[in-house]
């Protein structure tokens, strides 16, 4: 039997949309088809059908003429992509709408498996996602999708601003603790984001928007 192939297009907008979250295309940089195109090995047309679709989630500005670029994000942009991250996951986690949790790899053993250093970010990242597919509303995951991609620059220099990155996540991700105390650390976790929004910017420009600069 044939090995299954993702149509080129699905491949071309799900490698975009992780490196618009990990920052490997930053804020202000310029994505271009043939460029991607040649590093996805898939021709332009499909390259070109994803920079268009992700344009209109709001995750890329189509200058006309100039072609696709990835949004700024000044210290407002950062505050508002946080609220509206919160506000996601509060509407998830309403209890006649999320019932169970899905069930997530243990903290203390997430980065076991596979022998790598437990990632705050990635897991942190990993968990909001459940929570929110798990109310099975097309809408919400949609949207929730947007935020976190937008976001996934800002929360790869946040090391450089807050140092117990690890310990927070543990205490977010915490499965055992009561729904009240899990609503409590998720508006901790993004009010002190928020707070911090004027230093995560610049340490974003001051990067090229690039986290590992």
């Amino acid at each position: 039997m044939a090995e299954f192939q993702a149509e080129p297009f699905h491949v071309a907008i799900s490698a975009i949309r992780e490196r618009l979250q990990s920052g490997a295309l930053p804020p202000g940089a310029r994505a271009t088809a043939v460029d991607l195109a040649d590093e996805l090995g898939l021709s332009t047309t499909p390259v070109r059908e994803a920079l268009s679709r992700l344009a209109g989630e709001g995750l890329l500005e189509d200058r006309r003429g100039q072609g696709y670029f990835v949004q700024r994000l000044g210290a407002l942009d950062i505050a508002d992509l946080y609220r509206r991250s919160l506000a996601h996951l509060l509407i998830a986690l309403e209890p006649r709408r999320s019932g169970r949790l899905p069930s997530q790899p243990s903290t203390e053993t997430a980065g076991q498996a596979s022998e790598a250093p437990f990632d705050a970010v990635a897991n942190v990242e990993d968990g909001f996602r459940r929570w929110v597919g798990a109310t099975g509303s097309r809408l919400l995951v949609g949207a929730f999708r947007v935020v976190q991609i937008q976001l996934g620059p800002v929360r790869r220099v946040e090391a450089r601003i807050f140092s117990d990155l690890d310990v927070e996540a543990r205490v977010v991700l915490d499965s055992g603790v009561s729904r009240g105390e899990r609503l409590a650390a998720l508006r901790q976790f993004h009010s002190v984001r928020i707070r911090e929004a004027d230093r995560l910017a610049l340490l974003l420009e001051a990067a090229g928007g690039r986290p590992g600069k």
